[in-house]
């Protein structure tokens, strides 16, 4: 059994891009088989691990989190050896030019730089210019296509940013993909801690390691379908509000407790969001404020997680969301605060401890 700091670090180190979720699947499910009572890979590669409580049309909770981080595809070797890329996901590319990057060619990881113009060089004009996704190139010391290829580099190849966990004074965590690691090191905890609880369930409880988040936000539907969930709960980070450039728009920061979203959107090619269900969600503050775990109360706009979908499933279930407040998001220095995640995990064990055979959500009612 590892610390949460530990599941933290050894996930966020991992290389993952939506779709190449092996690592991770491989790393996190020897430990949901050490606990789970069933652990399974659908055809997608979500990694669902189950504990059932042997009664009868039990109802069932999901909480998911996504295993998929942001990176990069090879588009095109150069005839001199340099990558063309397209990018997986809302990679930031503000932060870009400069950075060390890994490719994952056919016969192994190789590092990269994204290149930028000599400072020596730079015009005017161009200082402090944002390059555009076609502009990017690659550097992996290739000095033709063929030696690119002979390195293993091919279109199609993925390409993550380097890793580099660092840990700050008071808890404080930096990598990259703690989007969405930070949530998955939750789902090994909540395992180990569901596993003492299993006798005294009331509810058959689902962890859900899913795929493809950055991607298309719907890697997660094929699981959520083969198990008809009751509530849904989903897991993800979201941007905090307390650096120079960032105060203001939300009281959201890292620090003072996992966020409860009471509504998220996001407009700019999907045209979904969250709003959850208002009873789950006010047993949610319910339970946190009864048990004395830091809390924060959300509303964030540009943010989206996969319950936007969930929620139209079946018949509808009811769904929430908690959040892990990150600075930095889609950057290599994703950085949070270790006692936020602490306390996912305690609001999250106290959720399921309280839930009752009885204990019902939504809003379906018989009129007569």
């Amino acid at each position: 059994m590892k610390d949460l700091k530990t599941y933290i670090q050894e996930l966020t180190e991992l290389r993952g891009v939506s779709s190449q979720e092996d690592n991770i699947i491989s790393y996190m499910a020897p430990i949901f088989e050490k606990y789970g009572q069933k652990v399974r890979v659908d055809t997608l590669g979500n990694l669902i691990c189950s504990f059932h409580t042997g009664i009868p049309n039990s109802k069932r909770l999901l909480i998911f989190a996504h295993m998929d981080e942001i990176g990069f595809i090879v588009r095109k070797v150069e005839q001199n050896g340099f990558l063309r890329v397209e990018r997986i996901g809302g990679v930031h590319i503000n932060v870009l030019p400069g950075l060390k990057v890994d490719v994952q060619g056919i016969k192994g990881v190789l590092p990269g730089f994204i290149g930028t113009t000599s400072h020596h060089f730079t015009k005017a004009h161009e200082k402090g210019k944002v390059p555009t996704t076609e502009d990017l190139y690659i550097d992996i010391g290739a000095t033709s296509k063929e030696h690119a290829h002979k390195l293993g580099v091919q279109v199609g190849c993925m390409i993550t940013y380097h890793s580099d966990f660092t840990e700050l004074p008071d808890n404080i965590l930096t990598n990259k993909a703690m989007d969405n690691r930070a949530a998955c090191a939750v789902l090994l905890k909540l395992a180990e801690q569901i596993y003492q609880w299993v006798p005294k369930l009331n509810w058959d409880i689902h962890l859900i390691a899913c795929v493809q988040e950055e991607f298309n936000i719907r890697g997660v539907l094929p699981a959520v379908r083969s198990i008809s969930p009751d509530v849904s709960i989903g897991i993800d980070i979201t941007p905090s509000f307390d650096t120079p450039d960032m105060v203001g728009y939300s009281d959201v920061i890292i620090n003072n407790g996992p966020a409860i979203t009471c509504m998220n959107f996001h407009g700019r090619g999907t045209l979904a969001g969250v709003l959850p269900d208002s009873k789950l969600l006010k047993t949610l503050f319910d339970i946190a404020e009864k048990n004395k775990i830091k809390f924060q109360r959300e509303v964030a706009l540009g943010v989206i997680t996969e319950n936007a979908f969930i929620s139209f499933e079946e018949k509808g279930i009811a769904t929430a969301s908690l959040s892990i407040p990150a600075r930095y998001t889609h950057t290599p220095i994703e950085t949070i605060s270790l006692r936020d995640v602490e306390n996912t995990v305690s609001l999250l064990i106290s959720f399921i401890i309280q839930l009752e055979k009885s204990t019902s959500f939504g809003r379906s009612q018989i009129i007569k």
